[in-house]
């Protein structure tokens, strides 16, 4: 039995989260119709709906319901609710019901294909106008000469990223980078650096990435369900600091995070960004999907240095006045009281190039856009656009330190009228100026982390298990041990020296696996408690379509949705 043999969930299970929501059907009309109809129905003794609980009342909002009586349903704990049915008029007098927070019926969703009229370049994708990409483009700076590491769950090999993918390490026992059973990290590369070429000959226009001529080197660290450890991020932010020259890496992306509030001063995903920014690799990461409470940027986006994404919805049109900041974007400050995130980018409603027959494909068929893409929206989505968007500057200006990168896009960016800074940073991405932003002001910032703090509170409380050697029984990976059961030895970690040359990786290679390690013996529905989605929406969260009742947006077109955002009061759409 291998050293990482049948690593599987432990509940709650996973120490890392994808910054992954996926609200991504628009209604139709016949949809939004029902939505005023709740307990009009003639003829209809009972109606199904989505019913969402205020904070904390959920046992409340399902007494009411019984007391109509109603029938609960299935749990949704992603938006603290469920469905029900009751009858149509009762349905009414539940919206009334101090307990529950929305009713909402619980409609078929049919998707519409979004087309902001082809846009420039004839563009179907809508991020690269907003965030003036396409402008870049005109100029001839497309990303080439610029590798982006995304450590992820693997890239396949789709049309859109042919000749400028690179398989780098697979951490997660799956014996190939390039194979993205999951289905998250393919997103994320083609949000970077996606062609177009699955459709290129779309009436509508080609989904195109933000830097088009830019490779994406794939570190895997999840396999088919996510489970992965700080341990095993850790051991690829490490071997992309050793191999950082020899594949010409100049950024990172991170569309994850963990719930640490470990301070950053000592927590080693933190020494890990640190290191690799002051290696001259710029380290974009992800606020966290857990927004509207304040303080829920997640780790290591709560670090200074690095470049920390939010979200904002750019309402698919190249118009600004009507940008909102959806609710589930992650806000301001810090456990420590930083200032994040550091700018938004375009995160809804964002299609890119998805796995065939990985986890998301299969289990969201609805959420797929022709043959060769898939639609969500989250705070991965917007790292991910950020992360573009520096493969773009770099490709012009190569000389760029990562700190006169982060300068130059966040002294650059748009604010949205009337948005608090703890939700948005400096604003909106914008890069035809942030292009040409003079940098002699950008400010040195200091390498400040130690990494000597826990490794076991850098995991947020979030745990995988597996069967360590000489073993007969799985082990849940707790204290200061490494996924590979091994004691975490902070002195030696920090010690090291990344490079090439240092770099050993006989602990991690794919031999130490067996393809037993996810067989459907070790994969089956009873890890889907609502206890595992309460805990964590990231790599696996159910977003892959529209959620009936998803929080409101914040923006400067409803001004009263400021105070509501606090947790005490959302709007429907």
């Amino acid at each position: 039995m291998s050293r990482w043999g049948r690593m599987r969930r432990a509940a709650p299970l996973l120490t890392v989260m994808a910054m992954l929501a996926w609200p991504v059907a628009t209604l139709s009309a016949q949809t939004a119709t029902a939505a005023t109809r709740i307990g009009s129905s003639v003829g209809n003794p009972t109606v199904a709906v989505i019913v969402r609980a205020r904070p904390g009342q959920r046992q409340q909002a399902a007494d009411a319901v019984r007391s109509a009586g109603g029938r609960i349903g299935r749990d949704l704990p992603i938006v603290e609710g469920f469905t029900a049915r009751l009858p149509a008029a009762a349905a009414q007098r539940l919206g009334a019901d101090r307990a529950v927070q929305a009713v909402t019926p619980d409609t078929v969703v049919r998707f519409s294909s979004i087309t902001p009229g082809g846009g420039p370049l004839g563009l179907a994708s809508n991020y690269p106008a907003s965030t003036g990409a396409s402008v870049v483009w005109s100029k001839a700076d497309r990303g080439d000469q610029v590798t982006v590491a995304v450590i992820d769950t693997g890239i396949a090999p789709v049309s859109d990223l042919a000749g400028r993918l690179i398989a780098g390490p697979d951490f997660s026992g799956e014996h190939d980078s390039t194979v993205d059973s999951y289905g998250h990290g393919t997103v994320m590369a083609g949000i970077i650096a996606g062609d177009g070429a699955g459709s290129a000959a779309d009436p509508g226009g080609a989904y195109v990435g933000m830097a088009p001529d830019a490779k994406v080197l794939a570190v895997k660290v999840a396999g088919r369900d996510g489970a992965t450890d700080v341990s095993t991020v850790l051991a690829a932010m490490q071997w992309v600091g050793s191999h950082a020259d020899q594949y010409g890496i100049r950024a990172v992306n991170l569309s994850w995070g963990t719930t640490s509030t470990q301070s950053p001063a000592v927590d080693p995903l933190n020494f890990a960004v640190e290191r690799l920014w002051h290696m001259g690799v710029v380290v974009v990461a992800a606020a966290g999907n857990q927004g509207p409470t304040a303080s829920t940027i997640t780790k290591p986006g709560d670090d200074p240095l690095v470049i920390t994404a939010g979200a904002y919805d750019d309402r698919l049109d190249a118009g600004q006045s009507n940008d909102v900041i959806p609710a589930w974007s992650s806000r301001g400050p810090t456990a420590s009281g930083l200032a994040k995130p550091d700018l938004v980018a375009p995160g809804r409603t964002i299609v890119s190039t998805r796995s065939p027959g990985s986890f998301v494909d299969t289990t969201y068929p609805e959420a797929r856009i022709g043959a060769a893409y898939i639609r969500g929206s989250g705070t991965s989505q917007a790292t991910a656009v950020v992360s573009g968007a520096v493969a773009l500057m770099l490709s012009r200006r190569g000389w760029l330190t990562p700190d006169q990168v982060k300068y130059a896009l966040t002294s650059t960016s748009l604010p949205i009228a009337g948005v608090p800074q703890a939700y948005q940073g400096r604003g909106r991405l914008w890069l035809p100026t942030a292009l040409d932003r003079k940098v002699r002001n950008a400010p040195a910032q200091q390498f400040a982390a130690t990494g000597q703090g826990s490794i076991e509170q850098s995991r947020g409380g979030h745990h995988v298990s597996t069967i360590c050697p000489g073993d007969a029984t799985s082990t849940t990976i707790v204290g200061e041990i490494d996924a590979l059961c091994q004691p975490w030895n902070s002195d030696t970690w920090t010690s090291d020296v990344w490079t090439s040359d240092t770099w050993t990786h006989s602990s991690w290679s794919s031999d130490t696996w067996t393809s037993d390690t996810w067989t459907s013996d070790t994969w089956t529905s009873d890890t889907w408690t609502s206890d595992f989605l309460t805990a964590f929406w990231g790599l696996r969260t159910p977003w892959w379509h529209r959620v009936a009742g998803e929080p409101a947006e914040l923006g400067p077109a409803e001004p009263q949705s400021i105070s509501r955002m606090s947790g005490r009061e959302d709007r429907d759409p």
